[in-house]
Order: structure tokens, then C-alpha cells, then sequence
């Protein structure tokens, strides 16, 4: 392994989401790892707030698109002057202004890929692609979505998303009823949250003494809020918005549900499992990859209002599937910690500057 390697970890994300998360824990486990990690960050993001707060080195890059001039010019400055082994991107965002400020040219770029769905087909997106040197796929999935747009399977790694430590928790058997639903993740309408309303409203219908708190914020929350009204259960209904302790509010929920409409690997299943909170989700995507096929979680295989109602009451009044389904999401995550990650993406960023 090369003793140390300046790596320029870029992500222009605006909100915090699992992305931006796993790029704060990495940068850190690299850090650790005696690594010259800088971090190229939209300017008063919350990961830029975070990144400071903690210590790492932060370069402020303006707000705008991937093609912003001013974000360009400032980019190239910072890649002349700092003279990084690697850049790293996080997101859709830092890869284009990697490739469209040639900071890319004469310095191996790796970029994370987090959807499955493939790359466009027009030819700055072609353009964009060509010019990374190392695909990070968080599933299966991502990786298949690469694959089928022309991406070379050699330029294609498999590397999971982490947990720090601190996601681990350990918590006696919650008692019911009531039973405390939880839901996490953006509200960006793909997430399924009004699915989630619409499951309460049936079960509470049905006499089931039930509760959600909702994690998360992002522009679909006020329709998620108004369709509570409109059934009548927002009084059964928590909206939490963005928070940083998330594992103690998975550990104190007798399920989760994800009923995604497209998902690559999400992070918060891997977070539930941690946390002792059984797991209901859409078998979507990469999803299964995270539970093991049903090994570690329920999976529905679609939609259906229906379906996800029998599913939800069925784990709800199931006190040893959720026990098991516990059990075995203890040690399915115990080894998935940040570390790991940071491990597996050293080696690959270490391949691609030796080879460079």
C-alpha cells in the first residue's frame, strides 16, 4: 500500500442525504488511515458545516450547476495548488466538475455511483463517463446499471456503504402496544412516505394501536403532511425532519418501512439492522443485496397498497419474526462499518494511481 496518497474528496451535494454521509465517514477513515484527504464541498452545505466542525481540510466551491464558470475556475485553482494523487467523487455533480474544470486531466478521477439507473446516452454525458478512470458501485445493481450503458467491467468496484460506530446500539425488546412505525430518508417523492400514510390509515382502520415517525425532510414533505390530514391520522403521525441521532429512534421502533419506488442500496437499512429495528421494504434495486434476499429483512415485491398492509400487520403481531429478523440484522451489519468501506476504496484508489 502507498504510505500516503493526497486525495481531493469532492461532493456538491446540497442537503444531507446517505451520500454526503458516507463521504463525511470515509474522508475520515482515510484521514485516520494517514491519508492527505482534502474536501471539495458546496459552500455552506451541511457536510461543509460538518467537514469543519470536525477538522478536515474543506475547500468552499461555489453554488451552481456542474458547468457553473465560477465553480469551474475555482476547482481548477484548488487541484493546481493542492496537486492531489486522486480525486474523489461523490456525486453526479462533483464528477461533471472534475471533467468539465480538467481537473480530471493528468489526475485519476474515481466517482461514486449510488442509482441504478444508467447513464444518459447524449454525448457530454458520453464525454463526462469516458473521463473517469474508476466506477465505486454501492451494489450489484449500480454496477449493472454501469455496465449496460458501455462502462468497461474493469472500471467497475463493488464497495458497500459503512456505519460508524455509534450506529451500533443495543436496546431491550420494545413493548406494544402501541406499535412505532418508522420511516427514514429524503422526501423526494421516491421515497414512499405517502405509501407509509396510506399503511397507517388501513391499520388504524383495522383497530391496531399504531404510530410513524417520519426522519427526513426535502420539498414532498408538506403533500405527505396535508394527506395525514386528509385521512385523519396526523395526529398518529410524527414529522421529525433531518436529524443526527438516528439510531436511537430506529431502536426505539418496532419496524421500519422502506417502500421505495427505486432504490441502489439504501443506507438506512443497513442503519436499521445496526439498531435492532426489524426491516419491511420494496424489493427493488439493490435492496435485496442489504437484506440478504429475506434473510435480514421482509421483502414485498411491489406496491400494492394491499400487500404492504398484510405485510406491515402480519410483522407488527409477529413478535418472533421480529426477533429474528433482529438477530440476524445484528450480525449481517456487524462487519459493515465505515472502516470496511474505507478500506476496499483505499485499495481501489490506490490501483488507479499506480496505474495512472
Amino acid at each position: 500500500m502507498l504510505d500516503e496518497m493526497r486525495i481531493l474528496a469532492l461532493d456538491l451535494g446540497p442537503s444531507w442525504r446517505g451520500g454526503q454521509v458516507q463521504c463525511l465517514l470515509v474522508a475520515c477513515e482515510l484521514a485516520a488511515k494517514g491519508h492527505d484527504v482534502s474536501m471539495g464541498v458546496r459552500d455552506g452545505s451541511p457536510l461543509a458545516r460538518r467537514a469543519v466542525a470536525i477538522g478536515l481540510d474543506v475547500l468552499p466551491l461555489p453554488v451552481g450547476s456542474e458547468a457553473s464558470p465560477r465553480l469551474l475556475i475555482r476547482l481548477a485553482r484548488a487541484v493546481r495548488r493542492l496537486r492531489p494523487d486522486v480525486l474523489w467523487a461523490g456525486d453526479s455533480r462533483a464528477h461533471g466538475a472534475a471533467v468539465w474544470s480538467r481537473a480530471s486531466h493528468g489526475t485519476p478521477l474515481a466517482v461514486h455511483r449510488r442509482v441504478v439507473f444508467p447513464p444518459g446516452g447524449g454525448p457530454l454525458s458520453r464525454i463526462k463517463y469516458a473521463r473517469a478512470d474508476l466506477f465505486i458501485a454501492v451494489s450489484r445493481a449500480a454496477r449493472s446499471a454501469l455496465l449496460s450503458s458501455g462502462i468497461p467491467p474493469g472500471k467497475v468496484a463493488v464497495i458497500s456503504d459503512g456505519l460508524p460506530s455509534f450506529a451500533f446500539v443495543e436496546s431491550p425488546p420494545l413493548p406494544a402496544p402501541p406499535f412505532r412505525l418508522v420511516h427514514a430518508g429524503a422526501f423526494d417523492g421516491r421515497k414512499g412516505q405517502a405509501v407509509v400514510v396510506d399503511i397507517l390509515a388501513r391499520l388504524l382502520a383495522e383497530g391496531l394501536d399504531v404510530r410513524v415517525t417520519f426522519l427526513g425532510d426535502g420539498p414532498a414533505r408538506p403533500r405527505v403532511e396535508a394527506r395525514a390530514r386528509r385521512l385523519g391520522v396526523d395526529g398518529r403521525c410524527t414529522f421529525e425532519g433531518s436529524v443526527d441521532d438516528v439510531a436511537p429512534r430506529l431502536a426505539a421502533s418496532h419496524l421500519l418501512l422502506l417502500p421505495s419506488d427505486v432504490e441502489a442500496a439504501p443506507l438506512v437499512l443497513l442503519e436499521a439492522m445496526a439498531a435492532g429495528c426489524p426491516v419491511l421494504a420494496h424489493d427493488v434495486g439493490g435492496v435485496g443485496e442489504v437484506t440478504c434476499g429475506t434473510t435480514n429483512g421482509w421483502l414485498v415485491p411491489s406496491l400494492d397498497l394491499d400487500t404492504w398492509v398484510t405485510a406491515t400487520r402480519e410483522l407488527l403481531l409477529d413478535p418472533s419474526s421480529r426477533e429474528a429478523l433482529v438477530k440476524a440484522g445484528r450480525a449481517a451489519s456487524a462487519g459493515k462499518t465505515a472502516s470496511f468501506t474505507a478500506g476496499h476504496l483505499e485499495a481501489e484508489l490506490e490501483r488507479v494511481v499506480r496505474s495512472s
